[in-house]
């Protein structure tokens, strides 16, 4: 009776250590089950955003070949022309790059207005404002903003002729300006005029590539 109640003991807690050891087992294979299925499924929607990706820069590159013969351009230009083309001339590509530049760069804005200016007979003119190169940033970004350059003011005399035809190089003007303020006096042959005006610019897009964790 011993030796038999010896024996069922021993077979219940070898059938007890079975079962919990398949029960064990049983979990870790559900879950690494489960986990590979994510892994697929991850797998899975990496290609098709891969896809996706690809399907779209076809398209942008054949909307780009449209945007990039165009003519006249964006800005009422021809496009048909040299790339050192002077404003409004010039083709799509130039006027957006030229439009928002990517980085602050102040000595490049003087150097720009000062020559839209000595194209009109302007006496005593001058391009004020300071570098502010401090207080703004050129790290590209995933989204980067357009920034604002404000207070940058020119001054000079000139007749009031000259001032339409100097309002219109800047409306002409591939990057865009907005004159915030306008102050003139004396005839219209002989006028002091002064002109705040402000710009932007926008830091570079950059692509950034992540690796992501399947749990």
């Amino acid at each position: 009776m011993d030796k038999s109640n010896t024996s069922v003991v021993v077979t219940v807690v070898v059938a007890t250590i079975i079962v919990v050891f398949c029960g064990f087992s049983a979990k870790a294979l559900f879950t690494q089950g489960a986990y590979q299925r994510r892994v697929v499924d991850a797998k899975h929607q990496t290609v098709k955003r891969l896809e996706d990706n690809i399907t779209a820069a076809q398209s942008l590159s054949q909307q780009y070949d449209v945007f990039e013969s165009a003519n006249p351009n964006a800005i009422g230009g021809k496009s048909d022309v040299a790339e050192n083309a002077a404003p409004p001339d010039g083709k799509n590509s130039r006027i957006v790059l030229d439009a928002l530049p990517t980085q602050y760069d102040f000595p490049a804005l003087i150097s720009s207005l000062s020559k839209l200016v000595s194209l009109h007979p302007i006496t005593n003119p001058n391009i004020g404002g300071s570098d502010q190169s401090s207080a703004f940033s050129n790290q590209p970004s995933v989204e980067p903003q357009p920034l604002t350059i404000q207070q940058i003011p020119i001054s000079g005399t000139m007749s009031y002729a000259v001032l339409q035809d100097l309002f219109k190089d800047i409306e002409r003007s591939i990057r865009p300006y907005d004159v915030t303020a306008l102050q003139f006096s004396g005839s219209g042959s002989n006028m002091t005029v002064t002109l705040n005006m402000s710009t932007q610019y926008q830091p570079a897009t950059i692509i950034e590539l992540e690796n992501k964790e399947v749990k």
